[in-house]
């Protein structure tokens, strides 16, 4: 009789519990389809009528369009300067200088009065075999374009101006067509000019701003331009059917609207074609209507009905946890003895219900909370140890993981730069006019700034002390400022400076303090930039107590309190993924910190930031009287070498033997310069070299390995390798070097070292 009855109390929770739960889960799910149902349908409806809507205005657009550009070139044809060369009829041995006057005249004026928009000018008539034209920034011929236009250039010959459009690979083009009448001939038909204008992104753009909606221009099953991101295009034609050629119905849309994805999003489409007609070869298009602002509204009427059924589920919960309760009372007190136990208080002890298993379960329960507590003190003691070792592995992992990670970075980075600091300071020595010369000089500080950014990163991850000298903080200031100039002009941000004058000399390293500098005035901009549109930037310096004061005040959104106390963390960060590391500022505070100064932050949320840094003055420095900006570093006088010597050039990185063949060229040597190891082998085996200089990291064969294959095969030309390496900390690498006892030059380099490393080689 006991066991019915528990089976019968459990069989009514259960009789209970099944039909209100169901009926509560079922209830919103059928409300919540319905509902999604017929506004599917509704938006699908209001999306298809916008869409053709769309598709008339785009039409007429582009019809707009060709009249308009008809009646921008039709006065081409008025030109006096086509008119008297055309009037010079030629001779049969002066037709080819008659095509040259009449391109060099197109060439002028393609040049000089027509937009980047404008793409080619042809000129056609009976005197020519061929049409005579001029082209810009075009991958195909004028022959090819000529023969796509044919028939519309055909239509002005007939005396009358003609627009359309073609298509060639890649482009499409608004064609213009209109014919030169010669008056002093008595009327006399001379020719046509055939223009052609690409329809761009820019034109897209704006016809995209006209009809709300994506456009992509399609020939030939390829996607010719487009308003999107670059990426979806090939996806989005997979889903759609886009005739290839002129068989479907011109000026008719080919395909119903349709639903398709593009990354994700819902986009209704409609595929059309313009201009497909006799010899004239248009194009095709898409045009695209997100659904997705109609998809959010439902779902967010879905979730509304989702709430509103969670808050009946719960309150019918409760009602029926009421009842349960009430039959399970005596369970109630070992509910509440576990919960405190659960909270780590042992000291509860649950009462002996009755003489069943109730009350062995009690008795079970009372020896288990005893047990829990005596192993709970020894596993306390366990984790406090793990603890602690934890924290340190974490540590040392970190410091490890960011030392490889710079070390990375700055190798990627020397590379390219080698080629940029290299080719500046080579410009910067050559006769250069007074016009290009303040450029080419702030190329090349620019650059040698970008080199010491990089040598700093690799100086942080292998814990080196900062090169310092006496610096004038207003003039180091200024130069931050000037490079940042078009970036807080473009943001609509004022910079304010208020210097104080006079101010005294600091022990620094001054490309140092301008990365800390660049990371605060960056991070402003970007706050103000999202928060207002007329930010305003205070740059304070004075001196106070032996430190010399720098503030930089803005007027952007300021720092939430709970974030000014982790600002300096190494890694945080209140940017979107991919917007920012979280090491600017830590950077920046190690940077003051080692320099024997303090950095620290104030602001008010809604009113802005203020860093203060501390730096103190140099001890007995005289303060300059003035503003003192950096000055680049002296040149290492170039060493004197024999020249018309045989070098080989070994690296992955075209620029990079660019400029090394330039300067050894320019030392009188003859230069050879090969893309990696193998070609490398390749050359030694045809001939023999004076010097090889090889880079370390390549693909397929690196330095190390064309070095060992050289001491097997060659040791003669092994003795007279030269290494370049961006990676100058990597212990593999410095290892190999002591081992072989060979030099190395750290990438990017200054252009006497790599002359004089050349040039020693040769001496010995």
């Amino acid at each position: 009789m006991p066991s019915r009855g528990r089976q019968l109390r459990l069989s009514v929770q259960t009789k209970v519990l099944i039909p209100v739960l169901a009926f509560l889960v079922l209830l919103p799910a059928i409300t919540v389809w319905i509902v999604n149902h017929f506004n599917e349908q509704e938006e699908r409806s209001g999306a298809q009528a916008t869409l053709a809507t769309a598709d008339g205005v785009f039409r007429r657009l582009l019809e707009s369009q060709e009249d308009g550009l008809l009646l921008r070139y039709r006065n081409l044809a008025d030109d006096p300067r086509l008119t008297r060369i055309l009037l010079a009829a030629p001779s049969q041995e002066s037709a080819t200088v008659y095509d040259n006057t009449i391109r060099e005249f197109l060439n002028e004026r393609l040049d000089d009065e027509y937009g980047d928009d404008t793409s080619v000018i042809l000129f056609t008539s009976d005197r020519s075999p061929a049409p005579v034209g001029a082209k810009r920034g075009l991958a195909f011929g004028l022959d090819d374009f000529a023969r796509a236009a044919g028939g519309i250039s055909a239509d002005a010959l007939k005396g009358g101006p003609a627009t359309g459009t073609v298509n060639l690979p890649g482009a499409a083009f608004y064609v213009v067509a209109v014919p030169v009448i010669l008056p002093e001939n008595g009327g006399q038909l001379a020719g046509a000019l055939t223009v052609g204008v690409r329809i761009g992104e820019p034109a897209l753009q704006e016809l995209k701003k006209l009809t709300h909606t994506e456009i992509l221009l399609v020939a030939d099953q390829q996607v010719i331009d487009s308003t999107m991101a670059s990426g979806p295009e090939s996806v989005l034609l997979s889903q759609l059917t886009v005739p290839a050629g002129p068989e479907a119905r011109p000026e008719v849309s080919e395909v119903q609207p349709r639903m398709v994805m593009v990354q994700g999003a819902h986009y209704l489409a409609l595929t059309g074609s313009y201009a497909f007609d006799g010899a004239r070869r248009g194009f095709r298009y898409v045009l695209l209507s997100s659904l997705e602002p109609s998809l959010q509204a439902l779902r967010e009427t879905q979730r509304t009905l989702l709430g509103v059924s969670l808050l009946g589920i719960l309150l019918s919960a409760a009602v029926v946890w009421f009842f349960v309760r009430r039959i399970t009372r005596p369970l109630r007190e070992l509910r509440d003895t576990a919960e405190a136990v659960g909270r780590g208080d042992f000291s509860l002890k649950v009462g002996r219900f009755s003489n069943d298993e109730c009350g062995d379960l009690a008795d079970a329960f009372n020896r288990m909370t005893s047990n829990l507590e005596s192993s709970r003190a020894e596993l306390e003691k366990a984790v406090e140890t793990l603890q602690a070792t934890q924290a340190q592995l974490i540590q040392s992992e970190k410091l490890s993981a960011v030392g490889q990670f710079v070390a990375g970075v700055a190798h990627e980075l020397n590379n390219p730069l080698a080629a940029v600091i290299g080719f500046s300071d080579l410009l910067c020595q050559t006769e250069a006019g007074e016009t290009v010369r303040p450029q080419l000089e702030l190329i090349a500080k620019s650059a040698h700034r970008c080199h010491r950014i990089v040598q700093n990163l690799l100086s942080f991850a292998r814990q080196h002390p900062p090169e310092r000298s006496l610096v004038q903080l207003n003039g180091t200031i200024d130069e931050v400022l000037e490079i940042m100039a078009y970036e807080f002009r473009t943001s609509n941000i004022t910079v304010v400076r208020e210097f104080q004058d006079d101010l005294p000399l600091i022990t620094a390293d001054p490309h140092q303090l301008q990365q800390v500098f660049v990371n605060i005035l960056g991070n402003a901009r970007q706050a103000i930039e999202a928060f207002r549109s007329d930010g305003r930037i205070v740059v304070r310096t004075g001196v106070a107590d032996g430190f010399i004061r720098l503030e930089f005040s803005d007027n952007g959104p300021g720092i939430r309190p709970e974030n000014l106390a982790k600002i300096f963390d190494p890694f945080f960060t209140t940017k979107p993924v991919g917007k920012g590391t979280g090491l600017g500022l830590s950077l920046s505070y190690g940077i003051i910190r080692e320099h024997g100064g303090r950095i620290s932050a104030r602001s008010e949320p809604g009113s802005g930031a203020t860093f203060v840094i501390e730096l103190p003055v140099a001890a007995d420095a005289p303060a300059p009287r003035g503003r003192e900006l950096s000055r680049p570093v002296a040149r290492r006088p170039k060493a004197a070498a024999p020249s018309g010597k045989r070098v080989l050039v070994v690296d992955d990185e075209e620029w990079l033997l660019a400029l090394a063949r330039q300067l050894l060229e320019n030392d009188g040597h003859e230069v050879e310069t090969v893309p990696g190891g193998e070609p490398a082998v390749a050359a030694l085996r045809r001939r023999k070299f004076d010097v090889v200089v090889c880079d370390w990291k390549m693909p397929g064969l690196n330095g190390i390995q064309f070095y060992e294959h050289l001491l097997a095969t060659d040791p003669a030309a092994a003795d007279r390798v030269i290494f370049m390496s961006g990676d100058v900390i990597n212990d593999t690498f410095q290892e190999f070097l002591r081992r072989h006892e060979k030099t190395c030059l750290p990438k990017p380099f200054a252009i006497e070292d790599f002359q004089n490393a050349v040039a020693a080689m040769l001496a010995s």
